[in-house]
């Protein structure tokens, strides 16, 4: 474990998914651009990797606001077809390898929970082909509360099901929005985005 990903003295540890757990950043811009493409929509990943910690729902009416688009198709319709040709590449999703590490180390140490702004079921079908399928004590998403990041509801629900009170939480995180969600609950928060993204600077 890289010693800045240490969770030192946490009662409790809360790791975003998308990410954070995994390395799923192009495969869900794929289905998202797909999806948008048929709107006649051209996403640009640099935009869609600005904003990864809002779940699929919020990014699309962010972008419907920003650009004063009018969708043929519900927001939930979208999104729905966007989950589901996510999904047809679910076994290919891998985990963060540095992150890994640390579920490894304190796996039966102290509880964990997967706290994320995703859809329930779109993580629990990825979940089952990864190494650390059994490792965590509950699973909190955008689906179990009522705002989702940058407010702090999916951290503090998580905390809440573990038991935890909330300063005793460290949340492993890498989007802009889900470390302001970490501040606001009173957590401890650890971007794990430079440790991350240092096989991609090395070109490994």
């Amino acid at each position: 474990m890289h010693p800045d990903l240490s969770p030192r003295h946490a009662s409790c540890l809360l790791f975003d998914w998308d990410g954070t757990l995994v390395d799923s950043q192009y495969a869900n811009y794929r289905a998202m651009a797909a999806v948008l493409s048929s709107e006649g929509v051209d996403l640009e990943q640099a935009w869609f990797d600005a904003r990864t910690g809002l779940s699929s729902a919020e990014m699309i009416r962010t972008l419907v606001d920003e650009r004063s688009l009018r969708l043929s198709r519900p927001v939930e319709d979208l999104v729905a077809d966007r989950d589901r040709m996510f999904l047809e590449e679910a076994h290919t999703v891998r985990p963060h390898q540095e992150v890994l590490q640390v579920v490894e180390a304190m796996r039966g140490r102290v509880p964990m929970a997967v706290a994320s702004g995703g859809a329930r079921h779109v993580i629990e079908a990825t979940l089952r082909h990864q190494p650390f399928h059994s490792h965590f004590d509950a699973l909190v998403t955008r689906d179990d509360v009522d705002r989702g990041k940058p407010a702090p509801d999916i951290f503090l629900h998580a905390a809440e099901l573990l038991g935890a009170h909330p300063s005793r939480c460290t949340v492993y995180e890498d989007s802009d929005e889900g470390v302001e969600a970490a501040h606001a609950a009173g957590m401890t928060v650890i971007d794990v985005r430079p440790y991350t993204r240092l096989r991609f600077r090395s070109g490994t």
